[in-house]
């Protein structure tokens, strides 16, 4: 049986925080959220107090009244990033909000269903994939979230497989709830590696992947499987298959088309897309991609994500276009002294280009579509 894990290891330490009370939403957790470095501990407090009331998922019905304490966490990052704080910091801090919220509900929902106690463990996991998994989450991503469950001929315990559905159940919408935008599957890690062998965006999603919550033997299982497609004979197979899944909109970029005057930052050529096509390319034995070491690399990245989590914050959803329109208040907020009553920003277009024109030559060269040329 799986032994079941309650936090990840970033979260170790949060069993030495104190319990704040639930009576709708206290004012001192809200003070909490404000002041804290990284603004989850009041979420994490709150949770765990609610964990301890009782009733078959009766607590998780309370979840929504944590949602106000949540916006305020993400207020508090939004008003960081916009006072000149760094991209890197901005998504390493929303990973870690949504992270106490995944476990947090889980636990509450594991002792509910009474998945957990006693006897009875369920073996399930919670893995974070894709944009979630890399820990870069932008203001209007997704929440990519795998539950692993056990093979079939594994699952001979009823009650275990009933209990483990209800827990699934249960956190999905209480997610929602806190305003969080979920994209989750529930799957064996036999299932997600059948359909990494048809489908490539899965496999590419598959690549960034981090153990979360629950049974980790399920995540091993997984791991391990994943590390074998890429330390295998066919590694240079599935290699392209996920280069391709992560190729830019337009194909024709690589071949020297310039980005357009309104680059999208994410599917566009030279966009992060690209960015994350050039690291899956080499991807390790282990079955990840390679990490950023390129200096001009990692100023694209810095720099498409800033522009990025600008974009998402002043439009209020996912907007990936950099359009005319908002150019000029990005091009303020990233510190650019372009002209007044312009309809566009030629500086801040510039230096995109100068960074899309180094991620579509990485990639070029991943790929073996074009020659090394000095820089």
């Amino acid at each position: 049986m799986n032994r079941i894990f309650t936090a990840s290891p970033s979260e170790s330490t949060e069993g030495s925080q104190t319990i704040v009370p639930i009576c709708g939403i206290p004012s001192a957790a809200i003070g909490c959220a404000t002041s804290d470095r990284v603004p989850t501990a009041a979420i994490r407090h709150a949770l765990r107090a609610l964990a301890s009331e009782t009733g078959p998922l009766a607590t998780l019905r309370g979840v929504k009244l944590l949602r106000p304490l949540v916006a305020q966490a993400h207020e508090v990052l939004r008003e960081r990033l916009e006072a000149g704080g760094s991209a890197e910091a901005y998504l390493r801090d929303r990973t870690r909000l949504a992270d106490s919220a995944v476990i947090g509900l889980l636990h509450i929902a594991s002792v509910s269903t009474r998945m957990r106690g006693g006897h009875m463990v369920a073996p399930l996991a919670a893995v974070a994939v894709g944009g979630y998994g890399r820990r870069e989450l932008a203001p209007g991503s997704d929440l990519d979230l795998l539950f692993l469950l056990p093979e079939s001929s594994q699952s001979s315990d009823g009650a275990v497989a009933a209990a483990t559905e209800t827990c699934i159940k249960a956190v999905v919408p209480a997610l929602w709830d806190l305003g969080f935008v979920l994209d989750h599957a529930a799957r064996s890690p036999r299932e997600c590696l059948d359909l990494a062998h048809n489908e490539p965006t899965v496999l590419a999603s598959l690549l960034n992947r981090r153990f979360l919550w629950g049974g980790f033997g399920l995540f091993a299982g997984l791991d391990a499987d994943l590390a074998g497609l890429f330390s295998g004979p066919l590694a240079a197979r599935w290699r392209s298959a996920v280069g391709s899944a992560m190729a830019s909109t337009r194909r024709d970029a690589i071949n020297g088309v310039r980005t357009p005057n309104e680059p999208d930052v994410k599917r566009g050529p030279g966009g992060l897309r690209d960015l994350q096509r050039a690291l899956s390319m080499n991807t390790l034995a282990s079955g990840r991609p390679a990490t950023l070491a390129e200096p001009a690399l990692t100023e694209a990245h810095r720099f498409l994500w800033l522009v990025r989590c600008h974009l998402h914050l002043l439009v209020g959803g996912a907007e990936d276009r950099l359009s005319s329109a908002l150019q000029p208040e990005v091009a303020r907020r990233l510190g650019f002294d372009e002209p007044r009553g312009t309809t566009a920003a030629p500086r801040l277009l510039h230096i995109f280009r100068h960074h899309a024109d180094n991620v579509l030559q990485a990639a070029a060269l991943a790929t073996g579509s074009v020659p090394a040329q000095p820089r």
